[in-house]
């Protein structure tokens, strides 16, 4: 058995380590000191042009979509590293969904996006949640060439120039099923706001010609299924970057802060609290690689890859809340900042409800 990454993994790896502890770790403070929102989209964005200067950016996207078609050991190890700052880095991470677009839609709007030059955000969520897509209360009616959309939908971001909204689609036969519609940013009848601190979009009578179906009418769920397992390794190799961060600033608080003249890592109660942190990440570690290997030799890796995934989101949520109680019950900003920009929209719910489904299914005789 050999565990090591590999000459070109470890280039790859150090490379992003580098850039990490050189150009953004230095610049954390400016950012979290920021008061102007245009200040910390400064730093991000010099960040991000930075990583496009050094070839990184979408390394990760298959060759086949213009990307550098990094292998997933590489572009796990990239997010990994980049996981470990606060500052919201773009670097060609996309959702395989837009994989699916034709032509038209890929020079449109996939080959903008990989190249940097257009942002996306997902639309799938509502303020209402729901177990399965069929249930999505937004709507979506054919007229004349093309669907007229109704309802609110979540964003997974504030800033975007087109958004992936989901809408249960139906027709004069009844229901057509999920679709997938490329949406862009101020087309008519449609409204940014916020709902619970989340931005939203309302849509009302908002008609999308039928070229801007991604995918066929009531496939959604389907779209980009065959990449969607590496795409959640390496969303969980982000989670890793942030939770490993988190415990070295934790360790740190621990050996500096005296408590009733006493460092409190002398205690017994910090110590398990730092033990446990320390396991469950290096348990993370050893689950997201093993499924990027699997990845990278060809095998099948749904399955893997969803309890990956949702280990991640226990682990980041465990490693957020036990700093809290490190640093007697308040939230550091380091650790509130990380934990925003590690998470995404997939919800763990539905997650948990996929590995249970498939657990059930591989356990029956």
């Amino acid at each position: 058995m050999d565990f090591t990454f590999g000459e070109d993994a470890d280039m790859v790896r150090q490379t992003a380590h580098e850039f990490v502890r050189r150009d953004l770790l230095p610049k954390e403070m400016n950012f979290l000191n920021s008061k102007q929102e245009t200040q910390r989209k400064e730093i991000a964005q010099a960040a991000t042009d930075s990583l496009r200067e050094m070839g990184l950016y979408s390394a990760g996207v298959p060759e086949q979509f213009g990307g550098g078609g990094l292998g997933p050991v590489e572009t796990c190890l990239i997010a990994e590293e980049l996981g470990h700052t606060l500052i919201p880095v773009e670097w060609g991470e996309l959702t395989p969904i837009l994989y699916e677009a034709t032509d038209a839609q890929t020079n449109a709007y996939l080959k903008p996006v990989v190249e940097g030059a257009k942002k996306y955000a997902i639309a799938f969520a509502e303020p209402e949640g729901f177990a399965d897509p069929a249930a999505m209360k937004t709507t979506a009616t054919p007229k004349d060439d093309g669907f007229v959309l109704n309802g609110t939908k979540l964003l997974s971001r504030a800033e975007f120039d087109f958004c992936v909204v989901f809408a249960s689609a139906t027709g004069p036969a009844g229901p057509i099923g999920p679709t997938c519609f490329l949406l862009d940013r101020g087309t008519a009848n449609s409204e940014e706001r916020v709902a619970s601190g989340v931005p939203a979009l309302v849509l009302t009578d908002c008609f999308v010609p039928a070229d801007h179906v991604l995918g066929a009418p009531g496939k959604a769920v389907g779209l980009g299924r065959r990449w969607f397992g590496l795409s959640r390794i390496i969303r969980a190799a982000a989670i890793l970057g942030a939770c490993d961060r988190l415990l070295e600033v934790n360790a740190q608080y621990a050996h500096d802060w005296n408590s009733l003249g006493r460092p409190i890592h002398e205690r017994a109660s910090v110590q398990r609290i730092i033990a446990d942190m320390a396991g469950d990440i290096e348990a993370l570690r050893w689950l997201i690689y093993r499924a990027a290997w699997l990845a990278a030799k060809g095998k099948k890796v749904d399955y893997d890859s969803m309890l990956v995934k949702l280990h991640a989101q226990r682990v980041l949520a465990d490693t957020v809340n036990r700093s809290v109680r490190i640093h007697g019950g308040t939230m550091p900003a380091i650790a509130e900042w990380l934990a925003k920009s590690a998470r995404d929209s997939d919800s763990a719910d539905l997650l948990r409800l996929a590995v249970a489904r498939e657990t059930i299914t591989r356990l029956l005789p």
